[in-house]
């Protein structure tokens, strides 16, 4: 008997990935594969409606922009869980360091950034049946996925960055397979405000079963008002595939000064074309994050996702090394 897993494992794929949420993949399933982020990567980037391309955010650029990498001052350590969506549950770890000696302006290390991360998304149990409908026992799926990624500063203002990233998806006893890259820059265009552009997932070779990697570019803006305000917009082209507009804001209150005790209110919103059509509330992200020190940090994300629930996101990162 044919088990009909894989219908379930492309649906699957496509709403609840480990590289993307369910407001963030190509709808038509099974025309692509792999969409192209990890379920957006962390709370603080879903927060803001993913409108991150130009954000630089430490070790987690290495999931939306890797020219980011090139501005990491101190080593960190970042801890990313996703639920909510079924009984989906996404985790990813990162680490990130600067290589050399850190710039007297603090903003990275002089051979720039390098940063790591493995992911685990674990999609629960399914119901296989065979060709006519009969049950055919039970299967799990999920996907492991890798990275690695470094930044530079390339010219004054000016920062380029490369990841090199593979996936590996289980369902039932099949296995797909896929490796990729993803190229960025960043450019500081006045001190307030940072341009950035990516294209995601140039194909290095792929066992996918005849579908295609959903690669793209996406550019964005970020423009740092004062020390407290940021809002960033960008947008996403995928190649016969939905296409988005991003917005995001961040406002701080408390310690900026002494960068402690600092608690950040987000709030974004997603336009997908063409509407994944989903009814109740979609769209819109909200979040929250705090400060500790400058050593710790916790951040919490909401994405309505409609009929498919809500997902939640809760990071924590941890940095070394530097004034604490």
């Amino acid at each position: 008997m044919k088990i009909s897993f894989i219908w379930t494992g492309v649906l699957c794929a496509a709403l609840l990935c480990g590289r993307a949420s369910a407001l963030e993949t190509y709808y038509d399933a099974g025309a692509r594969a792999l969409p192209m982020q990890q379920a957006g990567g962390t709370a603080r980037a879903m927060a803001m409606g993913s409108a991150v391309v130009a954000v630089p955010q430490g070790s987690a650029s290495l999931l939306w922009n890797p020219a980011g990498l090139s501005r990491i001052s101190r080593t960190e350590i970042g801890l990313h869980h996703n639920s909510g969506l079924g009984d989906t549950i996404q985790e990813i770890a990162i680490i990130g360091l600067p290589l050399g000696g850190v710039k007297e302006e603090g903003k990275g290390g002089a051979f720039g950034g390098l940063a790591a991360s493995f992911g685990y998304v674990n999609h629960g149990s399914f119901e296989g049946t065979d060709d006519i409908g009969l049950p055919a026992g039970s299967y799990r799926a999920g996907d492991f996925s890798g990275s690695l990624g470094w930044g530079l500063e390339l010219l004054p203002g000016l920062s380029g960055g490369l990841v090199l990233k593979g996936n590996q998806s289980h369902f039932a006893h099949k296995i797909y397979s896929a490796y990729a890259a993803d190229a960025g820059v960043v450019w500081t265009v006045l001190p307030a405000l940072d341009l950035g552009v990516t294209y995601s997932n140039i194909n290095l070779g792929d066992r996918i079963g005849g579908s295609r990697l959903a690669s793209g570019w996406r550019a964005g803006a970020a423009w740092t008002i004062n020390r407290r305000l940021l809002l960033a917009a960008s947008g996403e082209l995928q190649d016969k595939a939905v296409n988005r507009l991003q917005l995001g804001t961040e406002y701080l209150i408390g310690g900026v000064e002494d960068e402690v005790n600092i608690l950040a209110l987000r709030a974004g919103y997603q336009a997908s074309y063409p509407d994944p059509q989903l009814s109740g509330l979609n769209g819109l992200t909200l979040g929250l994050g705090y400060v500790f020190t400058r050593a710790i940090a916790i951040d919490y994300s909401m994405t309505p996702a409609g009929d498919l629930g809500t997902s939640h996101r809760l990071s924590l990162t941890l940095k070394f090394g530097g004034r604490s």
